[in-house]
């Protein structure tokens, strides 16, 4: 069975970005639990779902490769 897969679109914001056009790279982090939480949707488990069923996914570490 093929993992799961979801997209979400996100517009990268001015002040998320430094006088370059650079995004910050702490963004990045803010933007994959975009993608977790459309994730969870894509497969039936909206977040408040489990949330109100006392279920919650507490994210312990996240680890990036920043490449340029």
């Amino acid at each position: 069975m093929p993992a799961p897969t979801a997209e979400a679109r996100i517009r990268v914001r001015y002040a998320e970005t430094d006088q370059m056009g650079v995004v910050y790279h702490a963004n990045y982090v803010v933007w994959f639990e975009v993608g977790r939480v459309e994730l969870l949707r894509s497969i039936g488990l909206p977040y408040k779902q489990l949330e109100a069923e006392g279920i919650l996914i507490a994210v312990a570490e996240v680890n990036a490769r920043y490449k340029r």
